[in-house]
């Protein structure tokens, strides 16, 4: 960005100034800028199809491949290995022309903690291949990668990823990581599991013709329903469970599946034995993770990939009961006697119209969070409007061990959760907020065409004789979107990660100032920027201490020297609210934090021999980049 100076000094002294800042690493230009919306964005220069769940093999060969294409901007590496002993592959994305990953700030995206979210995988390998293909085309995306650093970890929970896309499964199920366990008791481990009984690719419901059951077919004989009137002659059915045998003989079905502890109840913060037991980072496939964020701080945010529900869950501060200072709002007509606190409701009704998408939280949390809260609520405020059909929702501790609420208390960096897919409101037709059953068929049929339903059928069942399974959604439907839908929900999270990392902090001399003083006495004025919604440091990690504060450095030509001024605040200009108050740093540097949409201002006493020097500033930030201001100095003519 162009500095201005001000030149707001006595005729007698005139100043020659020269404000120059650029990023500390050289700027590349594109070779091949796509100006126009309409027109080619290097989609080919990589094809592939979004129309389609990739095996474990697969989803990794596309990986490497990425990576051999685009090896200026990518690279590739296992952080560990799985317990089945399969590499948990992570793509560090940033362009190494402009310097190391280390050296930039970092967005963490991993998909898939759990074993059947494998549409957390997609949306985490779509996000690589559109900065990949588009970094050349897109000024947005070149801007990014060559300034941020994106982390991203596909799968999670390769073990269980790998099994829900290779083999028939419930959309539930496998979940967890591959730990054996004996769920039932009987000194084996894992033996009794969901099977595809009639060798349709699908698991579905079993049911049994009982004369006494509680079930009927359906009209449309697409599903079993209840029997309303007992005196009904019809063909009745009771419900057996999901699709499988009885592999031990014990009787008893599907009781000792594949899994053990939830991978998502297995991080540190909030960790508790019922939730995540046997003990806190059990499972190396999060241990690994939580080991790479851990010995990774230049990562700022992390994006965590599960289903179902379209949430944004976004980590927030503790909520406090004791009563803030903020400002209440009233509502109603004439003076304030008589009139009503408005309710958080009422508030947000009030904001949404003017934004839609606007969002408001009825959370008081501790001072010292409050720009937490407040940098989190824009945050999602924009992703509710990106993402369309999604709902921010708080996430906050304890989190009983969550990835999102680890990231944030345990590393400091802002963290989301996205419940990807769910129940299409498509399908709502009465528009009384949910799809129903028979709502479900009808959208099955309409938008899929009825590719996405088991027809109920008879089956030989080895145990139990002549059975009936079906009459529910395929696996594809719930929790992980039909083929068609894939790549319009990957397309929506991207858009919402590169929006998150365009706005971490950046730093700027935005401005600098000098006025006589007196004799040969002169103030310097310089005010500095962060333009973005994230500040340089969060809440959490100033209150740790776990980050350097940003600091800004004086430095002079030989002739000019800083003169000890009284500490605390100088009043500059009272008719500028951004900068009527400033620091008096009595040091050659100060240190302190930008928040987003911040200036700040500081004040320097300067002495100066002869006719002509130059003072110049440098602001660095962990995580706000570095940026240099200079001034050029010259009394008389």
């Amino acid at each position: 960005m162009k500095k201005r100076i001000n030149w707001r000094i006595m005729p007698v002294l005139i100043l020659a100034a020269l404000l120059m800042a650029a990023w500390t690493n050289p700027v590349f230009s594109q070779d091949k800028e796509q100006q126009s919306p309409g027109g080619y964005h290097g989609e080919l220069d990589f094809p592939i199809s979004w129309k389609q769940y990739y095996s474990y093999e697969e989803w990794t060969k596309i990986m490497h491949d990425l990576q051999k294409q685009y090896s200026n901007l990518a690279d590739i590496e296992s952080i560990g290995k799985s317990r089945m002993g399969r590499d948990q592959y992570l793509l560090t994305i940033t362009a190494k022309s402009t310097g190391s990953h280390e050296s930039k700030t970092a967005m963490w995206v991993d998909g898939a903690v759990h074993g059947n979210e494998v549409n957390g995988i997609t949306c985490s390998l779509y996000l690589a291949w559109y900065m990949l293909t588009r970094y050349d085309y897109d000024p947005y995306v070149h801007d990014l990668v060559d300034n941020c650093t994106f982390y991203i970890l596909p799968g999670l929970n390769v073990d269980a990823n790998d099994s829900y896309v290779m083999w028939p499964n419930t959309p539930n199920n496998p979940r967890e990581t591959y730990r054996p366990e004996d769920n039932d008791g009987d000194g084996l481990y894992d033996e009794d599991q969901t099977e595809d009984v009639d060798g349709d690719g699908e698991l579905s419901t079993m049911y049994i013709e009982d004369p006494d059951g509680p079930l009927k077919l359906s009209a449309d004989k697409r599903q079993f329903i209840q029997v309303t009137d007992p005196e009904e002659k019809v063909l009745r059915f009771r419900r057996i469970g999901s699709e499988g045998f009885d592999n031990d003989g014990d009787g008893r079905i599907n009781e000792d599946d594949i899994g053990g502890p939830d991978p998502n109840r297995n991080y540190p913060y909030g960790w508790n034995l019922q939730a995540g037991w046997p003990y806190t980072m059990s499972e190396t496939e999060t241990r690994n993770a939580f080991e790479f964020g851990r010995t990774h701080d230049n990562i700022f945010a992390g994006f965590h990939y599960h289903n179902t529900g379209r949430l944004i869950m976004f980590s927030v501060p503790a909520a406090v009961s004791t009563p803030t200072a903020q400002t209440p709002q009233f509502g109603g007509m004439g003076g304030r006697r008589g009139m009503q606190r408005l309710t958080p409701e009422q508030r947000l009704e009030q904001m949404r119209q003017e934004n839609r998408y606007a969002q408001l939280f009825d959370r008081q949390v501790a001072p010292e969070y409050r720009n937490d809260m407040a940098v989190q609520t824009e945050i999602v405020t924009m992703g509710a409007r990106i993402m369309k059909n999604y709902r921010p929702t708080m996430s906050g501790p304890p989190g009983s061990g969550q990835a999102q609420v680890n990231t944030y208390f345990m590393l400091g960096a802002y963290g989301y959760l996205i419940e990807l897919w769910g129940t299409n409101m498509d399908g709502d037709m009465d528009g009384d907020g949910r799809v129903d059953q028979d709502e479900m068929i009808l959208w099955h049929d309409i938008e899929l065409t009825g590719e996405g339903w088991i027809m109920p059928h008879k089956v030989n069942h080895p145990d139990l004789g002549e059975i009936w399974i079906g009459g529910s959604p395929k696996k594809h439907i719930r929790r992980t979107p039909p083929a068609r839908y894939i790549e319009s929900e990957a397309f929506r999270n991207a858009q919402f990660v590169m929006y998150c990392a365009s706005q971490f902090p950046k730093v700027e001399v935005d401005e600098i100032k000098v006025a006589p003083a007196t004799g040969d006495l002169f103030w310097v004025d310089v005010t500095v920027k962060n333009d973005r919604v994230y500040p340089t440091i969060s809440d959490r990690d100033l209150e740790r201490g776990w980050v350097p504060s940003d600091r800004i450095t004086f430095q002079s030509s030989n002739n000019i020297t800083q003169v000890e001024i009284p500490e605390g605040s100088i009043q500059i200009d009272p008719l500028d609210p951004r900068t009527r108050v400033a620091g008096a740093p009595n040091e050659e540097d100060d240190e302190f934090r930008l928040r987003g949409h911040e200036s700040r201002s500081f004040r320097y006493l300067v002495k100066m021999t002869g006719n002509s020097g130059w003072v110049e500033f440098t602001i660095t930030s962990k995580h706000g980049g570095t940026d240099t201001g200079k001034l050029n100095i010259k009394i008389g003519e």
